[in-house]
C-alpha cells in the first residue's frame, strides 16, 4: 500500500518583517517540510517570508505548488515551482489553497495572512471544514491573536467545542511532530 503524501499550506507575509528570525523561520520550515516529503502550497511570491519558504522547499528539491491570482501574475516576481495554479482573484486563490491542503501553518504576516487565518478559523467553527491550522508563534508574534481568541471565548462569542483545530506551536520541530502525529 502506497503512503499518502500530505499537502501543507503555509500562509505568511510577502514582506520580510523587521526581525531576521522570521525569514530564517520561513526558510527552515520550507526545508523541513520538503525533507518530510510534504507537498507545500503557498501564495507564489518570491519576496519576504513567502520567498524564503519557497527557497527552502526548492533547496531540498521539495514539491512546491504556487497559487497566484491573475492580477499578481505580471506584478510580482514569481518563484518557478513545479506546479503553478493561476486563479481569477484572491478569493479563488484562498478557496483552492483550502481545498487542496490537509494542514495549514501560519507564519508571521500582515492583513493577507490574517485574512487567511480567520477564514480557516471561521470555516472550522461552522463545521464546513475539519482541518487543523497551526499558528507557528515565534518571537511571540501571535501572542495578541492567542489573547483575542481567549477573550472571544470568555465573552461567549465562540463555539467552544469547535476550537480544537487552532493549535499554537513555538517551534518547527513541534509543528512537524504535530502534523505527523495527526495524519
Amino acid at each position: 500500500m502506497q503512503k499518502k503524501t500530505y499537502t501543507v499550506c503555509v500562509f505568511c507575509g510577502s514582506k520580510s518583517g523587521n526581525n531576521i528570525k522570521y525569514l530564517r523561520l520561513a526558510n527552515t520550515l520550507g526545508k523541513k517540510l520538503a525533507e518530510r516529503n510534504f507537498n507545500v502550497i503557498y501564495g507564489g511570491g518570491n519576496s519576504g517570508l513567502m520567498g524564503e519558504l519557497a527557497e527552502g522547499v526548492l533547496e531540498k528539491n521539495g514539491s512546491l505548488i504556487s497559487v497566484i491570482p491573475k492580477f499578481f501574475k505580471n506584478k510580482m516576481d514569481i518563484i518557478k515551482s513545479k506546479k503553478e495554479i493561476v486563479t481569477k482573484d484572491l478569493f479563488d486563490r484562498k478557496s483552492i489553497m483550502i481545498k487542496k491542503s490537509d494542514f495549514f501553518i501560519a507564519l508571521p504576516g500582515g492583513f493577507g495572512t490574517l485574512d487567511e487565518v480567520f477564514e480557516l478559523i471561521s470555516l472550522n467553527q461552522l463545521a464546513l471544514i475539519d482541518k487543523k491550522i497551526i499558528i507557528l508563534d515565534i518571537n511571540n508574534f501571535w501572542h495578541s491573536l492567542k489573547n483575542l481568541i481567549k477573550d472571544l471565548k470568555k465573552s461567549g462569542f465562540l463555539y467552544t467545542n469547535k476550537n480544537s483545530n487552532i493549535i499554537f506551536k513555538n517551534s518547527i520541530s513541534k509543528t512537524i511532530e504535530f502534523i505527523e502525529d495527526n495524519f
